[in-house]
């Protein structure tokens, strides 16, 4: 095997600390999936979705190992590493996306209308103009989610005018 380079070194690194990381975030989580209290009411309840999240993780920490194996080993090629400068602009609508969901939950308009304006934001930041689909995406987006976490998994999110709408 030829002498790693700097780079490579520090690449390698990163991969299995980031990897490593993985896989103890997914036995916490696992973990903590087991010590939920079983729901009382019908559907999946929220045990199965950290279960899944934490298979998930375990999934990405073990790709994560392999990469770094892969990169030490040589087999796999090291991509030069250039800066580029930080949108600004980008990760301003996106953190106003934010801010602005945040606000939309504090001031009681529920789930649905908050989470459709951080998608808005982010497909803003993304490049879409704000005459695009993208409210359309997101309020049919937001609405499934809301109502996969409510009756799927029984779990209750903010509540507002549109949540009401639907039951």
């Amino acid at each position: 095997m030829s002498e790693a380079t700097p780079v490579a070194a520090r690449q390698v690194r990163a991969l299995a600390g980031v990897g490593i990381a993985l896989l103890l975030l997914a036995g916490v989580t696992v973990l903590d999936a087991y010590r939920v209290a079983v729901s009382t009411g019908v559907g999946v309840g929220p045990s199965a979705s950290m279960k899944l999240i934490g298979a998930i993780l375990a999934l990405l920490g073990c790709a994560h190992l392999v990469a770094a194996w892969r990169t030490r080993a040589g087999s796999m090629p090291v991509p030069s590493v250039e800066q580029e400068p930080a949108n600004r602009a980008a990760l301003a609508w996106v953190f106003g996306g934010l801010i602005g969901q945040i606000l939309t939950l504090m001031a009681g308009g529920g789930f649905i209308l908050g989470s459709t304006i951080l998608f808005v934001a982010t497909a803003r930041a993304f490049g879409k103009p704000l005459k695009s689909l993208a409210p359309v995406y997101g309020a049919i987006l937001s609405t499934l989610v809301y109502v996969f976490f409510t009756k799927a998994l029984s779990l209750s999110l903010p509540a507002g005018p549109l949540e009401q709408l639907l039951g």
